[in-house]
C-alpha cells in the first residue's frame, strides 16, 4: 500500500462526485507525478494531464497517463467536460487568466474542479490541534528515523499570515465567482498530508485522514482544505 493512496483515493472520489453526468473528458493542471489522473483513467474517464515539470511527466507516463509538458494557461487540447486544479491553483503566476481559461476550455456544462488549501493559515485551534498530533505521532515512534521530522512536518503547515506569494482561499474562490456561475465551496481534511511522506506505514495516512475528517465534522477543529466545484455560465 503506498504511502499517498489515502490521499489519491480521497481526491479522486470528490472529483468524481463533482463531474457533471455524462462525462468523459478531464484536464488535470499540475498533475505531478499523475497518480491521480491514472487512478480517474480507471474509471473510464478520457485524462490529458500537464505539469510544467518534464521528471513529474515521464513518471506520469510511466503511470500510462496521456501526460504532457504545459504550463498553463499556455495549453490548448479542446475543450473539456472539466477542468482540474488539484492543489496547484494557489501558485499560478496569474490567478485571474488562469481560471479564464479553464472555464474557455470547458464544454457547455463543464465544470472547474479545485482542491487546494488555505495558504494564508488555518486557525490558530487547529494549528495548535496539529502541532499536539504531529507530536504525538513522533513520539510514538511512528514517523520514519532517523529524529528531526517533528519540525519538518510542522514546517510545511501554513504559518498564521500565510506565505504572500501564494493565493488565499478568498482569491481563489473570488476567481472563480467571477467567471463561473454556480460555484460550491466547502472544507476538507488536508493536515492529514503533512505527514504522509513521514509515516512508517501507509495505514496511518487512512487512520489520520479519517480521524481529521470526523473532528471537521464534530466542529472541533476548523478545515484546511478547501474544494470548489464551479459550472460555467450557461
Amino acid at each position: 500500500m503506498a504511502l499517498t493512496e489515502a490521499a489519491t483515493a480521497y481526491t479522486r472520489d470528490f472529483v468524481l462526485s463533482a463531474l457533471t453526468p455524462g462525462a468523459t473528458r478531464v484536464l488535470e493542471v499540475g498533475c505531478g507525478g499523475g497518480a491521480l489522473a491514472a487512478e480517474l483513467g480507471r474509471t473510464g474517464l478520457e485524462v490529458i494531464a500537464i505539469d510544467s515539470d518534464p521528471a513529474q511527466i515521464e513518471e506520469a507516463r510511466a503511470r500510462g497517463v496521456d501526460a504532457r509538458v504545459a504550463a498553463w494557461p499556455d495549453f490548448s487540447g479542446g475543450r473539456f467536460d472539466a477542468i482540474l486544479f488539484t492543489r496547484s491553483l494557489h501558485h499560478v503566476d496569474d490567478l485571474a487568466a488562469s481560471v479564464a481559461a479553464a472555464f474557455a476550455a470547458l464544454a457547455a456544462g463543464g465544470r472547474v474542479i479545485v482542491e487546494d488549501f488555505m495558504a494564508e493559515g488555518c486557525s490558530a485551534r487547529s494549528e495548535r490541534w496539529f502541532a499536539s498530533l504531529a507530536t504525538m505521532l513522533d513520539r510514538g515512534g511512528l514517523l520514519r528515523e532517523p529524529t528531526g521530522h517533528l519540525a519538518e512536518v510542522l514546517g510545511r503547515v501554513p504559518p498564521d499570515g500565510g506565505d504572500h506569494h501564494l493565493h488565499g482561499s478568498g482569491a481563489i474562490e473570488a476567481a472563480l465567482r467571477a467567471r463561473g456561475g454556480a460555484v460550491r465551496a466547502k472544507g476538507s481534511a488536508y493536515y492529514f498530508r503533512y505527514v504522509l511522506p513521514f509515516a512508517r506505514q501507509a495505514a496511518l495516512g487512512h487512520a489520520l485522514l479519517g480521524y481529521e475528517c470526523e473532528l471537521i465534522d464534530a466542529g472541533l477543529i476548523d478545515a484546511l482544505g478547501r474544494r470548489y466545484v464551479a459550472t460555467a455560465r450557461s
